[in-house]
C-alpha cells in the first residue's frame, strides 16, 4: 500500500518544465508520503530510455523537492528510490 502512495504521490507531483532554452530542459517535482508530508533524501534517477544508461541521480531535499537542469530535449526513465527501494518509474518522460 505504501509503495501505491508513493507512486500516486509521485506521478501527482512530478513537473516537466521546458528550459527557457532550446538546447536544454528543467525536470523538477516534488516527492511525498501517503499522508502529504514531504520525503527529504529520495534519490530520483534520471535514466536514457534507449539505452537504460544511469546519468544521474539527484536527492529531494527538506521540502521534497528536486530539480534537475541541464538536460537535452528527449526522452528519459525517471526513478523514485527511497531507502534503497524503487518505488515507481516513468518510462518515456519527455523533455522538451
Amino acid at each position: 500500500m505504501f509503495m501505491k502512495s508513493i507512486w500516486i504521490g509521485f506521478i501527482g507531483v512530478m513537473l516537466f518544465v521546458a528550459g527557457a532554452s532550446a538546447a536544454s530542459s528543467v525536470l523538477q517535482g516534488i516527492v511525498k508520503d501517503v499522508n502529504g508530508r514531504p520525503i527529504q533524501g529520495a534519490d530520483i534517477r534520471i535514466e536514457e530510455t534507449k539505452t537504460g544508461r544511469l546519468l544521474t541521480t539527484v536527492k529531494t531535499n527538506v521540502n521534497g523537492r528536486y530539480s534537475l537542469e541541464g538536460l537535452a530535449a528527449g526522452n528519459y526513465r525517471v526513478t523514485l528510490v527511497v531507502n534503497g527501494a524503487v518505488k515507481a518509474s516513468i518510462n518515456n518522460t519527455t523533455l522538451e
